[in-house]
């Protein structure tokens, strides 16, 4: 049944125009925080939107869809419950378990058998066209089929996602049953210190760095250097042009990745000032503070949790025991596809919509059409390809009015919700638990000094607060930092070896902040909403990782 809902007010700016439902909308700051521009609003229509769509219909989920609107610039989805008689809602449940327990006992194949090989196909598609060699009629169809490969490339990833997450989440909710005394964090612990993308990402980059502590003049240029002037200070060496091969090498393995989950950002690959300056931070590190010392820590932690819950299951029915370890060797599994599919999915083909759209920018810019390849993104996919099919059009104008747009967007702060507020508790099902631990729930400050939100790492830290909003930001963060951030992304995670914690406005136990800050042994606090216009920069602050409280030293 529908939840019954109450009109919400909401500034005239955001109205919701042409609604021909009642919807509940919020605003995803944690993933696309600032305003969008047109091909990004496509971009996350298209993929995000249709994506989550495709999954919870394969797995029978009581959702009908998720839609996902632009609203004054911002980005709001809304899912659509599935409506029924009891019955009709308690078999669509029952559907649902079945598809879901299905899934989770076979995780691992399901990803490294179907879905994997898939992406991958699709990833040496884009890699092995040639862009800029390609006629303008073959590169527009190119174009085209970009959209139609985005759109199945996140098929597959909420194929996978969801039940990569439910698995965790389940694991927790099993954990908490069996051991009612466990704190908000306890269950993450059996899950910690496995290999995975996200930190091989870190690792690879601390073995470069080792590389260039080896040689006298690259550690001069990494310590002694602005970040800027990095690569053409080691350029003028060989064992600088040796290292720069390195980094090369490392960039285009590694550098498909770019601020946040954005189209707009260069990557890595076309800006590496965030390697560079993580760089500089690592070679000023002892070898004690290795991310493979942290994940072998974490291992090691790991496997005494996974020991103590056995010897607490011991005397429990044998059937009890044997859900316990289903359901972990799910949630491991679960837990590193939740880290892989981020590098081999959300980054790369964000990466490579990138790449094929600044082509079709540098054409339109050659022919006039628009003034530089970045004003692309202003366009719609249909403006693209109508001015690369009819070269002559004039879309300065376009460009120029949607930028002032975007410009004056940045200077309002959108409401969290819009819409229809439900005015039921939301449904008791695995979905719906799995959501409020992915995005977290609200949390009221106690005072003015006083933040909280959810638990997401363990440990209290006391530090100076470094408030940044884009990896841009990220040379201010120094060794020992508290980052404070709206949210952060995978193309950030080399950050977290050097900060002290973290605390996001975004986000739940199960965000990607979370995780991988648990993988780092940092605290973190998730989802206080109010964390950057709230702590000043430089300020002094203690988080409770495991309270999820920050305070305002």
């Amino acid at each position: 049944m529908t939840p019954q809902t109450t009109a919400a007010t909401a500034p005239t700016a955001f109205a919701l125009a042409g609604a021909d439902e009642p919807l509940f909308w919020q605003q995803d700051k944690m993933h696309f925080p600032d305003p969008l521009a047109p091909m990004e609003s496509a971009m996350i229509e298209r993929a995000i939107g249709h994506g989550f769509s495709h999954g919870v219909r394969a797995y029978d989920a009581p959702l009908e869809r998720m839609e996902v609107r632009t609203i004054n610039g911002y980005q709001y989805q809304a899912m659509v419950p599935m409506t029924g008689t009891p019955d009709e809602m308690a078999a669509q449940g029952a559907l649902a378990e079945a598809a879901i327990r299905e899934a989770l006992g076979r995780l691992d194949e399901l990803w490294s058998e179907q879905i994997l090989p898939e992406v991958r196909a699709h990833l040496v598609f884009w890699d092995t066209f040639d862009l800029e060699r390609a006629s303008r009629a073959r590169f527009a169809a190119h174009v085209a089929q970009t959209w139609e490969r985005l759109l199945r490339v996140w098929e597959l990833h909420f194929e996978i996602v969801l039940p990569s997450y439910l698995a965790i989440s389940e694991f927790d909710e099993l954990y908490r049953g069996l051991f009612p005394d466990a704190g908000p964090l306890d269950s993450y612990r059996l899950l910690e210190g496995l290999p995975n993308m996200t930190v091989e990402v870190g690792q690879a980059l601390w073995t470069l760095s080792r590389r260039a502590i080896a040689s006298r003049d690259v550690h001069e240029v990494l310590v002694s250097r602005p970040a800027a002037e990095v690569l053409p200070a080691l350029y003028a060496t060989s064992d600088g042009r040796a290292f720069l091969a390195d980094v090369e090498e490392y960039v285009d393995r590694y550098g498909r990745r770019a601020d946040k989950w954005t189209i707009v950002a260069p990557s890595w690959t076309e800006d590496p000032t965030p390697v560079i300056e993580r760089l500089q931070d690592f070679v000023r590190l002892p070898e004690s503070e290795a991310p493979a010392v942290t994940t072998q820590a974490a291992a090691a932690a790991r496997e005494h949790a996974i020991a103590e819950a056995r010897e607490r299951l011991r005397d429990y029915p044998a059937q009890i025991a044997g859900q316990f370890e289903a359901m972990l060797a799910a949630a491991q599994s679960g837990l590193v596809i939740s880290e892989d599919h981020n590098f081999y999915i959300d980054n790369m083909s964000i990466h490579h919509l990138r790449a094929v759209l600044l082509e079709a920018g540098r054409r339109l810019a050659d022919d006039g059409a628009i003034v530089v390849a970045d004003d692309v993104f202003m366009l719609t996919p249909e403006e693209l390809q109508t001015a690369l099919a009819t070269p002559g059009a004039d879309l300065r104008a376009v460009v120029d009015e949607r930028l002032t747009a975007i410009a004056q967007q940045r200077t309002i702060a959108p409401p969290p919700v819009l819409g229809a507020i439900p005015t039921e508790p939301p449904p008791d099902d695995p979905f719906t638990g799995l959501t409020m631990k992915f995005n977290g729930v609200p949390q009221a400050p106690a005072n003015e000094r006083e933040l909280r939100g959810s638990a997401g790492s363990s440990g209290i830290v006391r530090g100076t607060a470094r408030v940044i909003r884009s990896i841009s930001e990220s040379g201010r963060v120094q060794p020992g930092d508290i980052i404070v951030a709206e949210t952060t992304a995978p193309p950030w995670t080399p950050l977290f070896a050097t900060a002290a914690a973290v605390v996001t406005d975004t986000g739940g136990v199960l965000s990607h902040c979370a995780v991988v800050a648990r993988e780092y042994g940092i605290p973190a606090v998730v989802g206080t909403g109010i964390a950057t216009s709230v702590i000043a920069d430089g300020q002094t602050i203690e988080v409770d990782g495991d309270a999820g409280i920050v305070q305002i030293v």
